[in-house]
């Protein structure tokens, strides 16, 4: 398996579970607007969540992607909260949903989470273990 095979995977799959932590609580919450820009995997975000609050304090996370036979890809590394208007702009173009839910790419409680996988692993049923697949 490799990061292609990953990211196919995670595409079917559709949504993932982001866990954030701020050292003392921790929260997990799916996450839909997503894509991979580079060798990083962007998400859309309000400015005023927890997850910008804790990942401010603890800049490491990790998303799970899973389908219902158990079947599940874990990504984890470092973030960045990004407020810069061309990241925003370009998540924002790269993921049509969003324009459901944010009228306007330039507003302030928009941000995007940028994370740099630095661990990524694969399990697939009935084989209980991890499949260490190298980060682009």
């Amino acid at each position: 398996m490799n990061m292609d095979d990953v990211k196919r995977l995670m595409n079917e799959i559709g949504w993932g579970d982001l866990a954030t932590s701020d050292g003392k609580t921790v929260g997990v919450r799916p996450m839909g607007g997503w894509a991979w820009i580079g060798k990083e995997l962007w998400s859309a975000t309000a400015a005023s969540s927890d997850k910008v609050a804790q990942l401010r304090k603890v800049p490491h996370a990790e998303y799970c992607f899973g389908k219902e036979d158990g079947t599940h890809v874990r990504l984890a590394g470092r973030c960045t909260v990004s407020t810069d208007s061309k990241d925003k702009r370009r998540l924002y173009d790269a993921v049509p949903v969003l324009k459901d839910h944010i009228k306007d790419p330039a507003s302030p409680e928009y941000v995007v989470i940028r994370m740099r996988p630095d661990r990524v692993r694969v399990m697939v049923p009935p084989n209980l273990g991890y499949t260490e697949v190298k980060p682009v």
